[in-house]
């Protein structure tokens, strides 16, 4: 099976989805569960509570893989045969998918200082863990907005005319 060039700039676009919606919750993980390993060392106690301020900044890889699917659907590699699509629109794909990635990548590094940071309202004062929460869940709403931008380019402002489009197959689902 050969890949025409469309088709592989639209795999670039799934990988600049996915490879940095998950880098950045790797990171930002990463922060939050140095920052945890720290209090946990003195209050293992506290683990339960450690393990939601170091979940928050995972929901960016999910967000990237969302958006990888939502292109992979898009040029038929999920039904298994792929779509003809053209040079531009691969290329089209492809930018769809930075303002997620770059949202992604750089809200899941911040979210995991925010909430790394949250650890020691954690080790202070255990009682007030929902402001930690709080204060690093706003940085979510970047991630979400780099979502939202990407979605509408893809099912606004690309012309797949001729190409299955992802609502229509996803409709087919249910």
């Amino acid at each position: 099976m050969t890949i025409d060039l469309g088709i592989a700039y639209a795999l670039i676009g799934v990988g600049i989805s996915v490879g940095l919606g998950a880098g950045g919750s790797a990171k930002g993980v990463g922060a939050v569960a140095s920052a945890g390993a720290g209090l946990l060392s003195k209050e293992p106690k506290k683990f339960g509570q450690a393990l939601v301020l170091a979940a928050l900044p995972s929901t960016q890889a999910l967000y990237g893989m969302l958006f990888g699917f939502i292109i992979l659907i898009n040029i038929g590699l999920l039904s298994g045969e792929p779509l003809a699509i053209s040079e531009a629109q691969g290329l089209a794909l492809m930018a769809s998918a930075l303002p997620v990635g770059l949202a992604c990548f750089w809200s899941g590094e911040w979210q995991g200082k925010a909430a790394a940071a949250g650890m020691k309202i954690l080790a202070e004062k255990p009682e007030n863990l929902s402001q930690a929460i709080v204060l690093a869940a706003l940085i979510e709403t970047m991630a979400i907005f780099g979502l939202v931008v990407s979605l509408l380019i893809t099912f606004v402002g690309i012309d797949l005319s001729g190409v299955a489009k992802a609502t229509e197959l996803v409709a087919t689902l249910f």
